[in-house]
């Protein structure tokens, strides 16, 4: 693993509590890198904080705080103060799987909140002082569904080929700045997801059997921070470019058999 005490100050990681947000805090606390946890979800959060300073005897503050308030951006960065943060880890991300024409339009509208305009405020947030810094590193998770167009999770896939091209187009312009930033793609991980998404107990039974540990998706993005501007790991290249091998039409409706056999929805 880098040395990631090299970007100094403290990371700040968005959905901590639970699956890929919280292996990043663990390996960053592993690390020697003090932490701010933030999550809507108070106890977890609360206690994987005090875990995590005991194991490692770094700082760990959790901050309670649904990033998809008004003024969500502002609390976080008031809690945050002077501290500088080092690394920002956009992780916190949620879906409403199922035929968009009867999903809930606020579920519907939380999944941009989240996924796209909070990323978007937090790196506009402290992004300037990373660069001032001439240090600084930004993670930026998106998903496979960034490359594709997937029936029954349309505003997923639509937030996810934001975040694809938001951190991408950073990466360009923070080269030779001193910052690095990469955008995760995963496939499917071994986390709620599934079953918040929407997707039937037995399907995210099966789901779950052949995904990947977060663990391991933390530490490989970790690994190629500051290396390259993209990472979807292995085994996951072929699905993520189908629509440059075949038409787009005919990749959708790939992508939607495909679904339709791994995944009902309730």
């Amino acid at each position: 693993m880098p040395n990631l005490s090299r970007f100094g100050g403290w990371a700040l990681i968005t959905g901590a509590a639970r699956g890929l947000g919280k292996a990043f805090a663990e390996e960053l606390s592993k690390d020697g890198v003090p932490c701010f946890l933030v999550d809507r979800d108070g106890p977890p959060i609360d206690s994987l904080a005090v875990q995590l300073e005991k194991t490692y005897g770094v700082p760990c503050q959790s901050i309670r705080q649904d990033l998809t308030e008004p003024d969500a951006v502002d609390k976080v960065a008031a809690y945050v103060g002077d501290r500088p943060i080092g690394l920002l880890v956009n992780n916190a991300g949620v879906a409403c799987g199922g035929a968009f024409a009867t999903r809930d339009l606020d579920a519907l509208n939380r999944v941009v909140l989240l996924n796209c305009l909070a990323p978007v405020a937090l790196t506009r947030a402290f992004l300037p002082s990373m660069l001032e810094r001439k240090r600084g590193g930004i993670i930026i998770v998106a998903s496979l569904m960034s490359f594709l167009s997937a029936p029954n999770e349309a505003v997923y896939c639509g937030s996810k080929a934001f975040n694809l091209h938001f951190g991408e187009a950073l990466w360009g312009e923070t080269r030779g700045t001193g910052v690095d930033v990469i955008t995760v793609c995963p496939a499917g991980m071994r986390t709620e997801f599934f079953a918040r998404d929407g997707i039937h107990a037995d399907d995210c039974a099966r789901l779950m059997k052949v995904s990947a540990p977060p663990e391991r998706i933390a530490r490989m993005t970790l690994r190629r921070l500051g290396r390259k501007p993209t990472f979807m790991p292995p085994g996951a290249w072929i699905l993520g470019n189908l629509p440059r091998l075949v038409p787009r039409w005919v990749a959708i409706r790939m992508v939607g058999g495909l679904m339709r056999r791994l995944a009902r929805y309730v």
